[in-house]
């Protein structure tokens, strides 16, 4: 049983270890669930928290193995418990203090249908123009062109229908019109 806690501390250890030096996406395990794939905050099971269970969990046991606890029952009982706490506290320590400032981009920031903006180059009947639109405190700019083919004049403003191909389609936009 000793070598079973040994294990567990040497290898949470290690690969904590090896995370932390050398890189890594640890904050959690995506799940896709078949629609929109943004974050949705830190998982349970992340992998450091996982780690430091594991860890947490080897440590306890072997010295409580060590200064002389008889009952295996007992050990496996207090190191797991142990190692569930800290675990615990991992997946707390992330969730109110890292995630917090975790302002990653999701992929509906990355979804320019209903996008305002105005022509900063006019399209010429079939032709491709350009429109700058603010996203997320950034002035950006997309080639368009305009949904039936007409004119739209430099400084329209107008409005993403569509993408395709990284080309937007656009119409023009009054302020009589509803989205």
């Amino acid at each position: 049983m000793m070598t079973l806690f040994a294990i567990c501390f040497w290898a949470g250890l290690a690969l904590t270890l090896l995370i932390t030096f050398f890189g890594g996406d640890i904050s959690e395990f995506h799940v896709d669930s078949g629609g929109g794939h943004g974050h949705i905050g830190p998982g349970f099971f992340n992998l450091s928290s996982v780690l430091a269970s594991l860890t947490v969990f080897g440590g306890v046991g072997y010295m409580l193995g060590s200064v002389g606890m008889t009952s295996v029952v007992l050990i496996l009982l207090i190191a797991l418990a142990a190692g569930l706490v800290i675990g615990w506290f991992f997946f707390l320590f992330y969730a109110k203090v890292i995630y917090k400032h975790d302002h990653s981009m999701k992929d509906s920031d990355f979804d320019l249908h209903g996008q305002l903006g105005h022509l900063s180059v006019p399209i010429h009947e079939t032709g491709i123009g350009e429109m700058k639109f603010v996203l997320q405190g950034t002035t950006r700019s997309i080639s368009v062109k305009s949904e039936n083919g007409e004119s739209i004049a430099k400084g329209a403003k107008v409005i993403i229908l569509n993408m395709s191909k990284g080309i937007a389609t656009v119409m023009e936009f009054t302020d009589k019109e509803r989205l």
